[in-house]
């Protein structure tokens, strides 16, 4: 029996090593906390990254960590890339939060909650320092249950 055990986990292990493999690199990563796990219309989360290849591709998403108390099954993000010597690029990201019948997504415990929005391919070329800047794209001015926000940006292949 223990033979048995020991040959099926040789044979998923390799898998298992393949899969973690295909996982993109992340190049950065950080969350800014709210005050009071509220994000206020007004508050603008920026954040600065430099990356490493000016001729390489980046992906970027955005992550919410918020509590059960967040109202909302989708929160819009409105971002700004700012990279020195270019056009600053402008978007709005949608952070699904909750289905139709109020079944969190992402991963969790207790009412803490982290959903990520869909990633997005940015434009070539911006290896360096880049600036990001993040506002709820929300007409509240003020969103209850939301603890922090983060960014993270990784290779794009």
């Amino acid at each position: 029996m223990r033979l048995h055990k020991l040959k099926k986990l040789l044979t998923v292990m390799p898998a298992a090593l393949l899969l973690g493999a295909c996982e993109p690199h992340v190049l950065y990563h950080a969350y800014r906390p709210l005050p009071k796990a509220e994000w206020r219309r007004t508050d603008t989360l920026r954040f600065e990254a430099v990356l490493p290849d000016p001729t390489a591709t980046f992906r970027l998403s955005v992550e919410l960590r918020h509590r059960t108390a967040f109202p909302y099954r989708t929160l819009p993000v409105r971002f700004t890339l700012a990279v020195p010597g270019r056009l600053p690029v402008c978007d709005t990201l949608q952070i699904p939060v909750a289905d139709a019948e109020g079944n969190w997504f992402g991963l969790g415990w207790g009412d803490l909650r982290v959903s990520t929005s869909p990633a997005v391919d940015l434009p070539p070329g911006i290896g360096d320092t880049c600036r990001i800047c993040l506002t709820s794209a929300l007409p509240d001015s003020l969103l209850p249950g939301v603890n922090d926000v983060g960014v993270k940006i990784a290779d794009g292949e």
